[in-house]
Formats: structure tokens, sequence, C-alpha cells
């Protein structure tokens, strides 16, 4: 019996487009915001410059990865003075550490369809922690948006150690549209 060209071309085309769907982020569509008190009262910047490679396909989430990263130079907080002082050595210190990583360990499944568990990396001024948080992922046209967020304390990463009127606890949400490579 012989196998016709065209089905093992399907079925090749199909095993790839199971098994590997690499995007990349979308800048202009996408966000890195963050929350924190200052002086008891709630602060919110921003990051950009946006990149990265993600490896996400739901029928084969064990070998889904993320890699991105933001600039740290573009720290923004709608006040010219201060977002100069956060990227001073006693905060961000962008000079020298101009890089912010997100990479993953492992993606598992959520509880319910369309969210899962990032388990991996936050790299901040060279120092590495640990981090869960559940993320939404939504079918887009041409990607996905990936829709999560997470506490951390900025101490963990000597972002503004000497700070007393600086809450510890930081949000952080991230709101990531891709495309296809």
């Amino acid at each position: 019996m012989k196998i016709k060209p065209l089905f093992i071309i399907t079925l090749c085309l199909f095993s790839i487009y199971s098994y590997s769907q690499d995007y990349i982020p979308v800048e202009r569509a996408s966000s890195v915001k963050f929350f924190i008190n200052n002086f008891g009262l709630s602060t919110e910047g921003s990051f950009s410059g946006l990149r990265g490679d993600i490896n996400f396909n739901p029928r084969n989430i064990e070998n889904a990865s993320f890699e991105i990263s933001v600039d740290a130079t573009t720290v923004y907080t709608e006040n010219r003075s201060r977002d100069t002082h956060l990227k001073s050595k006693d905060y961000f210190y962008a000079e020298k550490y101009p890089t912010i990583y997100l990479i993953s360990k492992s993606i598992t499944r959520g509880d319910q369809e369309g969210f899962y568990w990032f388990i991996g990396n936050l790299i901040i001024k060279g120092i590495t922690k640990e981090i869960k948080f559940e993320f939404n992922a939504i079918p887009e046209r041409s990607g996905y948006l990936f829709k999560g967020g997470f506490s951390m304390n900025r101490r963990d990463f000597l972002v503004g150690s000497g700070s007393l009127v600086l809450s510890n606890n930081v949000q952080v949400e991230l709101s990531v549209t891709t495309t296809k490579k």
C-alpha cells in the first residue's frame, strides 16, 4: 500500500502546528505596569521596550516557554524627576542593569479553561528570584493575549532598599499581545 505524498505533507504540517507555536510580543499593544504605595499613596508606573520569545501551544503545554524582557531605562511614572531617580543606583541601576527579565521554568494548566500557571525567574539588577503566578491565554487573530500579574517584594531585588516611605509590596500587571514569529 502506497501512502500519498499529500497525506505525508499534511501530517508533517499538522505535527509542526501541534507542537511548536512561536510568538513575539507586539510592544504597541502590550503593557507592563507596576503599582506601589509611596508616602501612603498609590503610585503607578510602566516599562516599555518589551522583547522576547514565546513558545505556546495549549495542546502541548509541557513544552511551552516564555523569555521576555523590558528595558529598565524606560521606567515611566508621569514624574520626570522620580523617573530619573528610579533609574539610579538606589533603584533599578539602569545604567549597569538595563534589562529586566522574566524567564519560565515551566508552564502548567490552571483550574479553568484558558488559564495557566507560570513558574520561572524574575531577574532585576542581576538578582534572580523564582516567582509563580496564574495567567490567562486568550487566542487572537495572529497570536495570543497573555494577561496575568504577580506581587513581589522590591527589597528582594535591592530596589529602593534605603527608602522608608515606599511599601515593600509591588504589584505587577502584564498584558502581552503576541504575533506569530
